[in-house]
Formats: C-alpha cells, sequence, structure tokens
C-alpha cells in the first residue's frame, strides 16, 4: 500500500525537494493546516509582520539569487495585504509563488468570515493562478507553477488553497516530486513573425540583417534593461570590443561598470544628459530585455524618431507594444550573444564617439553626489547588495552609485513601491548570511513598512537603513516646486519621529550622521555587524537632476543648479 500524506504535507515536501529552506509568511485559521506541515519540516518559517513585509521578504530572495522564492499567507485580509508585493513582482519579473488559504470550498461564494475570490482578484497580477479544488490536483500544479515562474518572463504565480483541501490524503510517490535546485528556463522559444518588422525563419537571416543594420549605422546604440542582467559579462565584453555606446534604465544599471568608456548611465526622467542627448540623435537603437515604458522613453511619439529599432526579448508581448520595430527576436539573450560575439562587425561611429565625449563633460554638481561617494569609500570589504525605497533618494543612489554588478542592486522598478526596501533587504540578507546590505530609504518610505524593523531584529541580520531625511515626500514636493506653483499640498511631514529612540526601542543601532564633518563615525558602524539605521539628515530645496518633465522628450530636461 503506497503512503498517504495530506495536501499540505505534499507541499512541503516539495518546497524541500526545490531547495528552499526558509519561507517568510504570516499565518491565519485558512492556512494553518499548512502551517502544522511546514512546523515538522527543515524549511525555516520567517513570521513578517505584515503581509506585504512577507512578500517583499521572498522578493529579496528571489532578486538576489534569481531563484523562485515562495511566501505563505492567509484568506481574506492576508490576501489583500499582499497584492502590493505580488503587483511589485509581476512587474519587475521576480519569481514569486504564493501559496494563500481559503475558506473551504463548501463556504466559498457564501461572504464567509475571511473570504476573498482571490483568484478573480489576482489573476491580472500573476502569470498564472491555480484554485485547488480536488487533493490530486496539487501534483500536477505544483510542478507547473513552480516552472513558470522561473521559465521565460520570469513572475508571481499564485495558488489558492480551502482549508479543507489542505487537509485531505493522497497517495505519495517518488515519481510525484522531482528534485531540483531551481525552476530555469528551458523553453524553446520560437522566432517571432512580426507584422511591423521582418519574419525570419532562421538566426542566420537574423544574424545577416542585424550586421547589416549595424554597419549601415553612424549612430548605433545599446538600450539595455533588467532582462539583460544574467547576460551581463558578455554584454560588457560586446560594447568594449565594439565600441557601441550603451544607455541602461534603472533596472539595468550595473550591467556595465560606471567608468566604462562606452557607457552613458541611466535614460529617461532622471537619466544623464549624454544618455537622453544620445538617444535623441542615434539611427540604430539596439534594444535589449526592455519594456519601452514611460519613465524610460519619455514622450513615446518622440522617442527615437530618426532611428531604426532592433528589439531582443524573450517576452513576445513586448516586442512592437509600444514602438513599432525594424527588426525583432524573441529569444533568450543567452542565446543570440554568442553569435553577436563571433561576428566581425564594421561599425563607422567616430565621430558619434567624439560627440559622446562633449555630453559627458557636462558636470554633474550636487551635494547628494559627495556624500554618496563619502559613503563608497568606507564601505567593508566583502559581498554586499546595494538597494533603495522609493522617492529621490533611489534616483540620487541610481545616478551616483558605481554598482560592481546588476545582481548588486535590487530596486522597485516598475511599480515604484514605497515600502519595498526595508523587508527587502531582510529577504536579501537571510539569502547571503556573509554579505554587507546597505538600504537606502526616505523619511516617506520607511515608515510604510516600518513594522518589519521587528523582523530584522528577530534575525539579526547585517542590514544598515541609511534613511536620507528631508522631512518631506520628497520627489512630490520637487513637482509643486516645478509644475505646482510652490503649492504644498501634502508634501510636507509636520510631525518627525525620533528615529534615535525609535531605534533604542527596537535595541537595533543607529548613527546620526553629519555627512560634513567627515566618515569616521559612519565607518565604525558600516564596519560592525548587525542592523542598524543611519540617519542623513539633508534640506528639502534640494531636487533631482536632470528632470524631464511628463509627456516631453527626453532631450527636454530641465537642468537645475542646487544651492547648498
Amino acid at each position: 500500500m503506497r503512503e498517504q500524506i495530506t495536501v499540505s504535507q505534499y507541499i512541503i515536501r516539495f518546497l524541500e525537494s526545490k531547495g528552499i529552506t526558509w519561507i517568510p509568511g504570516v499565518p491565519g485559521g485558512t492556512i494553518l493546516p499548512l502551517y502544522e506541515s511546514l512546523a515538522g519540516s527543515k524549511i525555516e518559517h520567517v513570521l513578517a509582520r505584515h503581509e506585504q513585509g512577507a512578500g517583499f521578504i521572498a522578493q529579496g530572495r528571489a532578486r538576489s539569487t534569481g531563484e523562485v522564492s515562495a511566501v505563505f499567507v492567509s484568506s481574506g485580509p492576508g490576501v489583500a495585504n499582499l497584492i502590493t508585493a505580488v503587483a511589485d513582482a509581476q512587474r519587475d519579473s521576480v519569481p514569486l509563488l504564493v501559496f494563500s488559504g481559503q475558506v473551504p470550498l463548501a463556504l466559498m461564494g457564501t461572504d464567509a468570515f475571511q473570504e476573498l475570490p482571490t483568484a478573480t482578484i489576482v489573476s491580472s497580477l500573476v502569470k498564472k493562478v491555480y484554485l485547488i479544488e480536488e487533493p490530486n490536483q496539487i501534483i500536477e500544479t505544483l510542478e507547473e507553477a513552480y516552472g513558470l515562474c522561473g521559465q521565460g518572463k520570469m513572475g508571481p504565480v499564485w495558488i489558492d488553497l480551502p482549508k479543507d483541501i489542505q487537509t485531505q490524503f493522497i497517495p505519495l510517490s517518488n515519481e510525484n516530486i522531482k528534485l531540483g535546485s531551481s525552476a530555469k528556463s528551458n523553453a524553446n522559444i520560437e522566432l517571432l513573425p512580426k507584422e511591423d518588422g521582418l519574419t525570419f525563419e532562421s538566426m542566420d537571416l537574423f544574424l545577416q540583417e542585424f550586421k547589416s543594420l549595424l554597419e549601415e549605422s553612424l549612430f548605433p546604440l545599446l538600450y539595455v534593461g533588467g532582462g539583460a542582467k544574467k547576460e551581463y559579462v558578455r554584454l560588457r565584453e560586446f560594447v568594449s570590443r565594439f565600441q557601441i555606446p550603451a544607455v541602461t534604465t534603472l533596472m539595468g544599471l550595473g550591467i556595465f561598470e560606471k567608468d566604462e568608456p562606452m557607457n552613458l548611465g541611466m535614460m529617461g526622467m532622471h537619466g544623464t544628459v549624454a544618455a537622453n542627448e544620445a538617444l535623441g540623435v542615434c539611427d540604430l537603437l539596439i534594444a535589449i530585455g526592455v519594456r519601452f515604458d514611460d519613465r524610460a522613453t519619455g514622450n513615446i511619439q518622440k522617442f527615437c524618431n530618426q532611428a531604426k529599432i532592433i528589439h531582443i526579448d524573450i517576452d513576445a508581448k513586448e516586442i512592437g507594444k509600444n514602438k513599432p520595430v525594424t527588426l525583432s527576436l524573441q529569444r533568450d539573450l543567452s542565446e543570440i550573444l554568442p553569435f553577436l560575439l563571433d561576428e566581425d562587425f564594421s561599425i563607422q561611429n567616430n565621430e558619434s564617439l567624439l560627440q559622446i565625449q562633449n555630453w559627458k563633460q557636462i558636470p554633474e554638481e550636487h551635494p547628494m553626489k559627495s556624500i554618496l561617494l563619502d559613503f563608497v569609500s568606507v564601505l567593508p570589504s566583502g559581498e554586499h547588495f546595494v538597494l533603495t525605497d522609493v522617492g529621490q533618494h533611489q534616483m540620487w543612489v541610481a545616478q551616483y552609485f558605481p554598482f560592481l554588478n546588476p545582481r548588486s542592486w535590487i530596486t522597485s522598478g516598475g511599480q515604484g513601491t514605497m515600502g519595498f526596501g526595508l523587508p527587502t533587504a531582510i529577504g536579501v540578507a537571510l539569502s547571503h548570511k556573509d554579505a554587507h546590505v546597505f538600504c537606502f530609504s526616505g523619511d516617506g518610505s520607511i515608515m510604510m513598512n516600518l513594522q518589519e524593523l521587528s523582523t530584522l531584529k528577530e534575525q539579526n541580520l547585517n542590514v544598515k537603513m541609511i534613511l536620507i531625511n528631508n522631512e518631506h515626500l520628497g520627489l512630490v514636493k520637487q513637482q509643486q516646486d516645478l509644475f505646482y506653483g510652490n503649492l504644498y499640498s501634502g508634501s510636507k511631514f509636520h510631525f518627525h519621529p525620533n528615529f534615535s529612540m525609535l531605534c533604542e526601542s527596537f535595541e537595533i543601532g543607529y548613527l546620526d550622521w553629519d555627512w560634513k564633518l567627515g566618515v569616521a563615525d559612519l565607518e565604525m558602524i558600516l564596519e560592525k555587524k548587525g542592523p542598524a539605521i543611519i540617519e542623513v539628515k539633508i534640506p528639502s530645496s534640494w531636487g533631482v537632476y536632470p528632470f524631464v518633465p511628463g509627456g516631453k522628450s527626453n532631450q527636454e530636461y530641465i537642468l537645475e543648479k542646487i544651492v547648498t
């Protein structure tokens, strides 16, 4: 007679087989059977103080390792509280496997206590949502859901578990659970036919057309985003060998070294002068792993209108979605880059490279640049990760921090979620116990998931929160300065917490760093293991520049001299 185990026991064994060693979550009545099985496993549970925090803690593991991460929540408000973190994961292609409790099958649709129509609510936010209505359904569902998270364009998948289903028995055999440490993309991806571009029947034809367009160009430009992160080593080799300049999105920072001569920096709303000017005059744009989103492109009708566009992306839906293309390829970047590196391109772009050097001479004078470079000068040795919340501090870090590689840079891109930083930093630190984790936050963002300081202390992780405090919602105030006649509605905090006392209550370290007095105290607290908040007080008059107003082209940026 074959062994019988419950659905909840089966789920835990499956997650163990995938190498998952810890799972964040918040328990509640409808998911307690799964928690009962979790208690008897080798998997550690990380008790978050809020379901949104749990989702971002799981994201920390997924974003820093590239592997699928799981999270547990209960029904009703647990589901509702988690949705922001899942929407964030969807937009930034983060592989997140969600397990939610649900009321028993017989009570579904009766407005039972803590019932929500989970599958209906989350269907547009995930790659797929499963409602388990029969015990044996879990066997195929788990493998499919886990694989779907990590294949192709990665993203969240949701499994909704009625409470009575979790306790029912299913047969266990060795064939049921497939061992494996992570889901990797093994999909056979076809070349993509496009009405707006050329259709190719072979890679050779694509390469011939790619080479022809590149060699005809006098100002080729790479436009690289988060979808290209895993191939950053070969991309660095490509731009260096062929001397093709590159711009990156916010999510693509770190793909190229900051001092690489061909790296023009971040493009878009707060992009560099060189990046945005190059976009205005290039005649060939090679877009790799990007979505042509509005923060990067500015006014899409005015974006790169002089350029032919080549778009390479793993997701068919992104190609031609926002901008017609001349040539396209739906393919994992790892499949095409070896062919491109084997080519011998003859590129005639000497004049454009000289023009780029002129743009690079425009000074980037801002006191925050000095503050960040002082911070970098005393970083402890060893592996480190840099995270941000969302706001002015995020843009300053993006503009000035010299990221070592794209995996070390973690931020909320597509959704721009305030409150992202602290819990995500916890997940990164749990996944990299020997690394230094630095999270830049603002006095607005940090308050949105402040409760996770308890989780941080409980886990005693090596996370340093750098709190940039200007007593305002900085980006909101900046736009009110520029476009709303200095009418400050809802952007100023009229009560200011004492963060020193707050840290004392959470029993974590604190430093009020006066950046004008040097870095000795800063260096000391960064070297010390364990959690801490480093508060940096700055004037609310500081803005983030360059700044491209909404509806304008990337070349219609505002430059503002900062007065200290």
